[in-house]
This record gives structure tokens, sequence and C-alpha cells, in this order.
């Protein structure tokens, strides 16, 4: 079989409007962007990328068939989206990418799959497992990849799979927060920001992504997305909160105390579509729910993390090497959010 070419291959971009999709189409640095072309659900925004010259095609990967006339003409399939029904949408997308024999399937998973509090062996993909925590985005994210590992394994598709860490750079939601935080006068912090962050640049990830297209030695090998440096939650949240002025307060708060508030008080579930109806109906006749003392226990557990994710096999099977170190990242980001007009006066 021929090696498999990207720069003359039609590829469909799940997700193409989120945050890394948007990035990924944005670059142009790379050879490859000619040839994406974006999944949509949204009218105004595919007007939008055609104003700017961008391919498109609307679908909604829910509805029988729309993965299949989405899919017409390409050759790949880098799939970034997840939804309330992330599961059905990727098994919808793999079976038709199966159907119309595409020649990369390349799925973007998370670091999340391995849990929100996970042991040392998690640190390395060979040890690392997947599993189900009881976490609505974990668990869903798990479900997805092992939808595409099992159709890899099966010899039905070509499939990469990356699991980015904590996404960060120009826009992204992580520092969007922190920088909310800061102009609001007050920052806070778990158990002194000891946590590590596993931050990662969005161009690294980017970058990453469009190795994955090319080297045939990370089929079927899951791997972390990761940075080299290591980077503490402490750090990540002081390094831009500083880049708002006049500087915020830090709150150092406890991550014990916040745990057992939870578990005293868990919260409710989200529930299905009937439970989630009927909230918004009480939240429309006036009800509001009680304001807990503590962050949502995900946030705490996340800035109280306790293993650095190895980046060895993505370095090895991609012939990658991620190019943006911290403190690059954050002056980089900083200049992007002043063009945003993001800091404040």
């Amino acid at each position: 079989m021929t090696a498999f070419d990207p720069r003359a291959a039609r590829c469909l971009v799940t997700g193409a409007a989120g945050y890394i999709g948007t990035r990924l189409r944005e670059r142009s640095d790379s050879q490859l962007t000619q040839g994406y072309v974006a999944l949509v659900r949204d009218a105004a925004v595919q007007q939008a990328l055609q104003g700017a010259g961008r391919k498109s095609v609307m679908a909604d990967l829910l509805q029988p068939g729309q993965a299949l006339r989405a899919l017409d003409g390409c050759d790949a399939v880098i799939h970034l989206a997840h939804g309330d029904q992330g599961p059905k949408a990727t098994r919808l997308l793999v079976e038709a990418a199966i159907a119309r024999k595409v020649r990369r399937f390349v799925h973007i998973s998370t670091m999340s799959v391995h849990g929100p509090k996970p042991g040392t062996e998690a640190a390395r993909e060979e040890t690392a497992r997947v599993g189900r925590y009881g976490d609505e985005y974990s668990d869903s994210k798990a479900e997805q990849e092992e939808i595409v590992q099992a159709a890899f394994e099966r010899g039905d598709l070509p499939a990469v799979i990356l699991r980015p860490t904590v996404v960060y750079g120009l826009g992204g939601h992580f520092e969007r927060q922190i920088i909310r935080q800061a102009l609001s006068g007050e920052v806070k912090l778990f158990d002194g920001g000891q946590g590590i962050c596993n931050a990662v640049f969005v161009d690294d990830v980017c970058d990453a992504i469009e190795a994955a297209l090319v080297n045939e030695d990370a089929l079927g090998k899951p791997m972390f997305i990761n940075s080299d440096d290591t980077v503490t939650w402490g750090q990540f949240i002081r390094s831009f909160a500083s880049l708002v002025e006049p500087n915020p307060r830090f709150v150092d708060r406890s991550s014990a105390e916040a745990i057992r508030y939870w578990a005293e008080h868990p919260p409710e579930p989200v529930g299905g579509l009937p439970t989630r109806v009927l909230r918004k109906l009480k939240r429309l006749a006036g009800w509001r729910p009680p304001v807990a003392p503590w962050p949502p226990l995900g946030p705490v557990l996340r800035e109280t993390f306790p293993i650095r994710f190895s980046n060895d096999r993505a370095k090895a099977l991609l012939d990658w090497t991620p190019r943006v170190r911290f403190e690059e990242g954050v002056a980089l980001t900083r200049d992007w959010l002043k063009a945003q007009g993001e800091l404040g006066r």
C-alpha cells in the first residue's frame, strides 16, 4: 500500500469551531490546512468559515446517515468534537469512516480517561488504565476511546488516539477562568498550588495532531500529548493571574476540607433529559440551588493532581517534540489576550 500523504488529502475536522479545532485551522505555518473540511452544525458558523475561504460541511453526527454524507471525498478524519452524546456520535462517525474506507482517523481523547486522581501507574501509557470513575466527562471520553481502539484492533480503521493533558494558550478555558477570577480581585489556590498541572500549549497539540496524520508508527498506540516542563498549578495560576493589574489577592484553601464537604453533600446527579427539563422549569419559576461554600469537586481534584504524564511515547512514535516552553506560552497568551481586550483596562 502506498504511504498516506495528508498534504494531498481531504480531511474532515469535527469540533472545528471549538478551541483546538479553531487553532488547527488558523495556523498559517501548516501545510495541511488547505485540505481541512470543517464539520459544523450551525449555519452562521458555516457562513463565517466560507467567508474566510475555509471549506466546511453542515452535519449532525447524531443523525443517521449524516456522518456518511459529511465524509464524501474525505481521506482522513480529525475527531475533536465532544457533546452530551459523545459515545453515540463517535460510534456513528467510526462506522461511517469504515464504510468510506478513510486512510487515517485521529481521535482526540484526554488524560481524563484515567480518572480525576490516578495513581503513579497512569504516568505512562504502558501501565495506565482506561476506566469508569463516576465522572460524566471522563467516562464518556473513555467509552469513545474504546470505540475507536476496538475498530483499530478489528482491523477496520487505521486510527491514532491522542490524549492531550491540560491544553492552554491563545484563548484556552483554563487561563481565561483564571483571568476572570483575577479581574474580580481574588484568586483561589488549593494546598499552596502544589498539584501537577500537565500544561501543554495549544500549538504543540496541533503539531501532534498533524504528526498523527503522517506517522505510521503511531497507529493503534494511544499516547499522551504533554509538554517537557513540569508546571505546578500554583505556577500556572499565578503566571496568568499576574497578567491582570492591579494584581489580585491569592487565597489558599484546603483540598481536604473541600473533599470532606462534597462527601457529606454530594451534588445532585445531572440525570437524563427529563431531569434536566424539570430543573430548567424550576429555575424559570424562581428556584435557585443552594450556593456551596466550595468549588465543585472536579476542579479541586484537578488542582491537586498527583502525577506528571510522560510524553516519551509521543516523541518516539510521532517524531514530535513540544516546541513551546511554559514561559513562552504565557507570553504569547498575554499578547493574544491584550489584542482581544480581555485583560481589562
